[in-house]
């Protein structure tokens, strides 16, 4: 597990990771997801940490795959 601080060089880059993810949410789970992990950010900012998993997740349906 890492912090988003360590995942991604600004926070701008990671919000626009999570902008992305919430306009290309296929399905009901990824959009359940996205607003889950937009949630747990705008509680803990910065300090927010993500799985392997849940970066894997976050850039697959930012990128629409």
């Amino acid at each position: 597990m890492a912090q988003v601080q360590d995942l991604y060089p600004t926070l701008t880059e990671f919000e626009s990771t999570l902008d992305d993810a919430r306009m290309n949410a296929a399905t009901d789970w990824d959009e359940q997801f996205v607003a889950d992990l937009a949630d747990k950010y705008e509680r803990f900012g910065e300090r927010t940490y993500l799985s392997e998993a849940q970066q894997t997740q976050l850039v697959r349906i930012a990128n629409d795959d």
